[in-house]
């Protein structure tokens, strides 16, 4: 016995997280065994090519596979007709389970882990839970009469109260799972299941993932059973909650069109996070200091206005300059071609020199083994034949390294005047050309903490490494 190899909970569809059985072939593949001892195929895989592939795996290392049930397993016919009737019962199980849980859910059975606030007594029953139920309460109170946001909330859950999440190795409240509580429509009373279901027919996600595939579900189709647990809020109170968050969705669209125009590009100096506009200010704040305040970072507030003055200012500058720029671009071109010209007909020269030292090598060669030169004078000659062509060679070998520079450089400053006529062209005063060139432009603005920047922009000027 060299080990027990066992998955426990984990599906045997799929290789995915299968961590022991891909122990189990590394061991194989080392040779610490030759032969693998199984109940029945069907703990080894409940998949056909996972079974398959397995067993030719174990079998191309000379280990041997015996089943208690099925014996020896050498006969991949066999293997194969054995290996989908099992997954065929796999899948039968896995439909019979899922009808279950839906007939059951109908008769007003919860299923799974309760939501936050709620604890679950046979059969399915959702009861408030003493300890977690005012928490729900002070959330959708916090979020609708306060007027706190979901970041907001779980910062004051997180720091100002200690209060800590239900769920297991929860330690810390997250505005995704404050955004969960608010939309979730168990806490009117109403029993809400069935909306979404596994896709059971992608087979590629399932072998890749370990797991299925889930849908959602139209609401039409959802399994509700109104009234049917204690509410933690009045459906007014909810219904309230979501239309507050649909009016802050919309004004949060509304304001995308202005905040597209430095996102991703203006970032916060000291700790690197992105800049996000705040409609209701007008301005960009530190993304940093938005969801943790100043515990982490500074706000970094700019206004949008002078951001994007301070920027065409900027823009305004390159453009003036962009005619003088142009006369020292066409300048620069045309030397770095005079000096590629130049060097190309080195070369060309070169190469006919050491075409000639070739030949008096060989005619050297003809000499000495037709009795014409004696030895010494041979190596004599030839030495100072060779000691000549290598210094050709590596003047040639100078000059196609000038040549290539030349050519990059020509062909980088090409592009840079092509940039500049584009750029000289353009109408700054159209917010959409703006926003274009903004993002084409510019590689990052830094914002400081006293609102002051720096652009770092990605269209190189290869002028400055030419001077």
């Amino acid at each position: 016995m060299v080990d027990v190899y066992a998955d426990e909970g984990i599906t045997g569809r799929s290789m995915a997280r299968r961590e022991s059985l891909k122990r189990l072939i590394h061991d194989a593949e080392k040779g610490l065994f030759d032969v693998v001892l199984i109940k029945a195929l069907s703990r080894l895989s409940r998949d056909t090519p996972d079974s398959i592939n397995i067993v030719r795996t174990l079998h191309s290392h000379k280990v041997e596979v015996f089943s208690s049930r099925e014996g020896m397993i050498d006969d991949e016919l066999i293997l194969s007709v054995i290996s989908a009737v099992n997954q065929r019962q796999s899948e039968d199980t896995s439909y019979n389970i899922s009808w279950g849980i839906a007939v059951k859910s109908k008769e007003g059975i919860f299923h799974g882990t309760p939501p936050i606030g709620y604890d679950k007594v046979k059969p399915g029953k959702l009861v408030p839970s003493v300890v977690h139920a005012p928490t729900v309460q002070l959330i959708f109170d916090l979020y609708l009469n306060i007027g706190m946001g979901v970041q907001a909330i779980a910062n004051h859950l997180n720091d100002e109260l200690g209060v800590l999440p239900s769920r297991k190795n929860s330690k810390k409240w997250h505005d995704s799972s404050i955004r969960l509580i608010l939309t979730n429509r168990h806490y009117t009373g109403d029993l809400v299941q069935g909306r979404s279901k596994v896709d059971s027919k992608d087979k590629k996600f399932l072998q890749d993932n370990g797991y299925k595939k889930r849908h959602k579900i139209d609401e039409s189709e959802w399994i509700v059973v109104p009234n049917h647990h204690e509410p933690l809020v009045t459906r007014e109170q909810f219904e309230a909650v979501q239309e507050k968050m649909k009016q802050k969705a919309a004004r949060m669209f509304r304001g995308r069109g202005r905040k597209s125009l430095f996102a991703r590009v203006a970032f916060c100096v000291d700790c690197g996070a992105g800049m996000n506009f705040r409609n209701d200010r007008k301005s960009y704040v530190c993304a940093t200091y938005q969801k943790n305040t100043s515990k982490k970072c500074s706000s970094h507030i700019i206004k949008h206005d002078a951001l994007k003055q301070v920027v065409l200012s900027h823009l305004k500058d390159l453009l003036e300059n962009s005619l003088n720029m142009k006369s020292l671009v066409d300048v620069t071109i045309q030397r770095a071609g005079i000096k590629k010209n130049n060097a190309v007909k080195e070369l060309e020269k070169l190469q006919r020199e050491i075409s000639k030292l070739d030949k008096e090598l060989v005619q050297l060669t003809r000499k000495w083994t037709s009795g014409d030169i004696d030895t010494d004078m041979f190596n004599a000659c030839s030495v100072a034949v060779k000691n000549e062509r290598q210094a050709l060679e590596e003047r040639a070998a100078r000059l196609q390294t000038e040549i290539a520079h030349e050519h990059d450089t020509e062909s980088r400053v090409s592009a840079f005047k092509a940039e500049l006529m584009k750029f000289a062209s353009l109408d700054v005063s159209n917010e959409e050309i703006l926003r274009d060139m903004i993002h084409k432009m510019i590689n990052c603005v830094d914002v400081h903490e006293d609102g002051s920047i720096e652009i770092s922009y990605n269209f190189q000027n290869p002028l400055k490494q030419e001077a």
